[in-house]
């Protein structure tokens, strides 16, 4: 009975305290980015089948919105929806991927050491929407859906806007064994509620 009363109280602290931050930002992203591929010498040409790569970047872009609620200052939850494209110096010139990304993620900042920068991590589904032509593949080994994690920097404005540094990583590949897609991203989000709304 006492552990059950002290969880009660530390629930009601901790959600009044919340509640004297609670911010909610929803509103459209746009990201610089460098895109590249780590893939097998024998996907497109020729090479050792076990020796892999970082292809070159190539510069890209990525759209979309975002969504996020801040239960402290330096704690949130939050969620993005974007397109991204995404090239590299191994491709042809006219072949890239094109892809649709749902991004759940934190920003957080444990050290509290720096006023308005967050760290931020995430994992997410990418739905791939073209792809470049494939050498030495087997079609059982292209995937329609990937895993991408992202870890993130950002610098936050309140009502204003957050600028953002993060880098993108396959967990789960676009082709079996054979190639991640990466990026850098630097991106800038503003939030529209806030910004034209009628509260601060």
């Amino acid at each position: 009975m006492k552990k059950l009363l002290v969880i009660v109280l530390l629930f009601i602290s901790v959600k009044s305290f919340s509640q004297r931050y609670q911010d909610f930002e929803v509103g459209p992203s746009i990201s610089y980015a460098h895109t590249s591929l780590y893939l097998s010498q024998d996907v497109f040409g020729s090479g050792e089948s076990d020796s892999f790569t970082n292809s070159g970047f190539e510069p890209n872009y990525a759209v979309g919105i975002y969504a996020i609620y801040y239960l402290l200052p330096k704690a949130g939850f939050g969620a993005e929806l974007y397109w991204q494209r995404t090239s590299a110096s191994d491709l042809s010139d006219n072949e890239h991927y094109n892809s649709l990304t749902f991004m759940p993620y934190v920003n957080f900042d444990p050290f509290n050491q720096i006023e308005n920068v967050l760290f931020g991590a995430g994992i997410g589904a990418s739905f791939i929407q073209n792809a470049p032509n494939y050498g030495n593949v087997l079609e059982e080994d292209i995937r329609v859906i990937t895993i991408p994690a992202k870890l993130s920097v950002s610098y936050r404005v309140r009502n204003q806007f957050t600028f953002e540094i993060s880098a993108q990583a396959e967990v789960l590949e676009v082709v079996r064994d054979q190639v991640r897609r990466n990026s850098i991203l630097l991106g800038f989000k503003i939030p529209f509620n806030r910004v034209f709304g009628n509260y601060r």
